[in-house]
């Protein structure tokens, strides 16, 4: 079934706490919807960006809205820069493909020509992101239930001003029909790789993407990923195309949130209920990077990790891939005193 992605109200009108439109869970979904949009664009998935402008003389303002827009310095008018602007956030990256709505109240289908161009682009399934949940997000998805469109709703990509409002909307809509998936759900099954945990047989191949992705005093040995797999199965998961592995993520459940250099020694040193989900490698074999596998393979050790109660996931790096994974959520604590390799590395958290 043909999808296209819709973008609802992801502009700085609604996204900067400065703006009196601001949804304050907004900001926060820019990261996950960035990602979703990209792998859309590659997958040559149309991305709808399904926006809201009003005239300066707030003629088409809803009347629930008139009064604090007019005192918050009408906002998501056409020129209007800053806090306030109908731009949308630079991490989208806007470009030519990209199709554009202006909708003048919350549903995307409301007086515009959104089910036109979906029926001309053969589309039988939308993709809502955006904000607010309760308002725009919803009203779309009933409308698009209506008109017999398969609705897929990324809950990590929507947003609303309490997690309250945010998980009874989920709920309701879920209930109605719509599909209520995570983001990272939404692009493994772009990706088309198929994620599973590693067995015993899978060693020479996981032995050889190690190789090829690490220097000979970083990279573990071949017996050191052997008791890694007979050790934490669980928690050391492959990604396989085609009956092919082209990387993985991996590490054990440890006790507290720091890794120490001991560890990677130890095959013994996790525990399936240690409350830390550890990440000791994240390798794609070089013919196949380039392609987002690895966010794909992290996100599913993350979810995993969530899936069993987990409160946070650890995990050490080079100050060059600091801003890969804090576009997780990762939080850098500092310079560990790990001293694996002879290199430098960085303490990073994710709480979950």
């Amino acid at each position: 079934m043909k999808q296209a992605l819709i973008v609802i109200d992801m502009q700085n009108g609604f996204l900067n706490p400065e703006s009196p439109l601001c949804i304050r869970g907004a900001r926060a979904t820019v990261p996950a919807c960035a990602r979703v949009i990209a792998s859309c664009r590659r997958k040559k998935i149309p991305v709808i960006f399904v926006n809201r402008a009003y005239r300066a003389d707030g003629s088409d303002v809803e009347l629930t809205r008139r009064r604090i827009w007019a005192e918050g310095g009408k906002p998501l008018t056409p020129g209007s820069r800053g806090p306030i602007s109908v731009e949308n956030p630079p991490e989208f990256g806007r470009c030519g493909e990209d199709y554009e709505i202006i909708k003048p109240r919350f549903s995307a289908f409301f007086q515009t020509s959104l089910d036109l161009l979906l029926r001309r682009l053969g589309v039988e399934t939308v993709v809502l992101t955006g904000t607010t949940t309760p308002n725009c997000i919803r009203t779309t998805c009933y409308d698009a239930l209506s008109l017999d469109y398969r609705v897929l709703v990324l809950e990590d990509c929507c947003s609303s001003n309490t997690e309250d409002i945010q998980q009874a909307n989920m709920s309701d809509m879920g209930n109605v029909g719509a599909e209520i998936r995570s983001s990272a759900s939404f692009l493994r099954e772009l990706s088309g790789l198929t994620i599973r945990p590693a067995q015993a047989e899978d060693l020479d191949r996981c032995a050889e993407i190690e190789a090829a992705c690490f220097p000979p005093e970083q990279a573990a040995s071949r017996e050191a990923i052997r008791g890694r797999i007979a050790a934490w199965p669980e928690t050391f998961l492959v990604g396989e195309l085609d009956g092919e592995i082209v990387g993985y993520a991996m590490g054990p459940a440890i006790a507290g949130p720091v890794i120490t250099d001991e560890m990677f020694a130890d095959p013994g040193c996790g525990g399936f209920h240690n409350p830390c989900q550890a990440v000791f490698s994240l390798a794609v074999h070089p013919e196949f990077r380039g392609r987002s596998y690895g966010r794909v393979l992290l996100n599913a050790l993350i979810e995993q990790a969530r899936r069993h109660g987990r409160r946070a996931v650890v995990l050490t790096c080079r100050e060059e891939k600091l801003a890969y994974y804090e576009s997780f959520g990762f939080e850098n604590r500092g310079i560990s005193r790990s001293v694996h390799g002879g290199v430098v590395w960085y303490d990073m958290v994710l709480p979950l």
